[in-house]
């Protein structure tokens, strides 16, 4: 197994601390701790890189509060200079760590997490023979049972960084009462992740498991007998105790999907369709109470709920919403076609890739400079004011797009506006591009 080096001085270099800085400041930006360290942000940021490369850094003391969502949990929470450091850390290293992985994992990974895991199951139940039982299980106590030193062995294995192993040492045993690695730390997610990675490779290479599917310590496998599961769940828990000293909590069950639903990340799987948990949607329903009763109006209603209705949305919720009186933005893939008055500042199509934007009306004309079509939209993209919270401002985009337009083509006419993004994809060795609208 290749090992890496050399990685040290990458993750303390200035650039890389500066790109770590606004990682870890993206929607944290109102916290006093990161507001201060910006007060004076470059001497602040010498001294932390000061500190790196002197061997000196040692991690702050943390402050912790408790939540209660969906259960009671303690969260450690960092000042901001040591979370900079941690996204330094993953800046570098995360593609190291992300290649030792199989696609089973979900947790806090680029292109993946709750939603990549909710398309890939809901998939793979298409195969109703295949699917027809399931075995859930979690570990007990995962985050503070995650023994220090076996963590330490694992990283090891794909780490030879003298400095960074020291460094990373140090944030493993930074946790009061050494006990395990603490809820809130962003390295804890990927420490999470690489510390049930072995049994994954497991399950799948060794098992054969076909439909596996893992988010931390939420373990979900799908077969179409019941007495494999039963087995597979032996080897779970004997590989746990053995070779990660934890232990399954006492609610694993084998069942049938059919009678029961998945309940996994938030949402309850069948075959034939998928709904939102019990808890969220009681959430849902004492949140819009408490934001009704402030006799705001809608669109402030829904502004303020926006975060858990777009995450219920995901799945068959038109008649929760319905019994709500929520009514949502509708998603690129459902809209047809209208005209409209199109007005905003232009933007070139390049600023707004890969960003959310509300989609108000398009139209397809003849160019002005040559034989072919052009599109023109209209749209509002989430821009930060100098002072306040961000505001959506209207903008217009002109593009000679043949594969936007192609998109485009006999959509008939549906109520604006919808939510989308546009990507911009290579073709063939990549010296040539296409835009394409896609839901955000």
């Amino acid at each position: 197994m290749k090992r890496f080096g050399n990685l040290y001085e990458k993750i303390c270099s200035y650039d890389n601390l500066v790109a770590a800085a606004e990682h870890a400041r993206k929607g944290k930006g109102r916290q006093g701790t990161v507001k201060d360290f910006y007060k004076d942000f470059e001497a602040n940021l010498r001294q932390l890189h000061g500190e790196l490369l002197n061997h000196t850094y040692k991690t702050s003391a943390y402050s912790l509060f408790t939540v209660y969502e969906p259960k009671e949990r303690v969260i450690y929470r960092l000042p901001f200079r040591d979370r900079i450091v941690h996204w330094a850390i993953m800046l570098v290293v995360e593609p190291i760590w992300i290649g030792t992985f199989t696609r089973d994992t979900y947790s806090c990974i680029t292109g993946r997490g709750i939603h990549g895991a909710f398309r890939k199951l809901k998939a793979d139940l298409k195969d109703v023979s295949g699917t027809r039982y399931c075995l859930k299980v979690d570990v007990r106590k995962f985050y503070p049972t995650i023994d220090h030193s076996i963590l330490k062995q694992i990283i090891r294995k794909k780490i030879k960084d003298a400095a960074l192993l020291g460094l990373l040492d140090g944030i493993i045993d930074s946790v009061p009462d050494n006990e395990g690695v603490p809820i809130g730390n962003y390295l804890s997610q990927f420490f999470a992740n690489l510390y049930l990675s072995e049994l994954d490779h497991l399950l799948k290479e060794q098992y054969r498991v076909k439909y596996y599917y893992r988010y931390a310590d939420d373990i979900v496998v799908l077969d179409g007998s019941k007495e494999r599961l039963h087995a597979l769940l032996v080897a779970i828990n004997d590989y746990l105790m053995a070779e990660r000293n934890q232990q399954l909590k006492g609610n694993f069950q084998v069942f049938p999907v059919e009678s029961r639903g998945i309940d996994f990340i938030g949402y309850v799987f069948y075959h034939t369709h998928v709904l939102a948990r019990k808890k969220n949607k009681q959430a849902l329903a004492r949140q819009l109470h408490k934001l009704r009763k402030r006799d705001l109006s809608e669109k402030e209603v829904m502004l303020s709920a926006a975060s858990r209705v777009g995450f219920i949305r995901h799945c068959n919720s038109v008649n929760l919403f319905n019994k709500f009186n929520v009514v949502v933005m509708k998603k690129f893939s459902e809209i047809e076609k209208t005209r409209g008055k199109l007005e905003g500042t232009k933007l070139h199509i390049d600023t707004i890739l890969n960003r959310p934007i509300r989609l108000l009306a398009f139209e397809v004309t003849d160019s002005k400079h040559n034989a072919e079509k052009c599109l023109t939209l209209q749209y509002e993209v989430e821009e930060p004011p100098d002072t306040g919270p961000s505001e959506w401002v209207k903008h217009i985009t002109f593009t000679g797009s043949k594969a936007l337009i192609k998109q485009l083509e006999g959509i008939e006419q549906v109520d604006f506006p919808v939510e989308t993004k546009i990507i911009k994809q290579a073709i063939g060795d990549g010296r040539k591009h296409f835009y394409k609208f896609t839901d955000p």
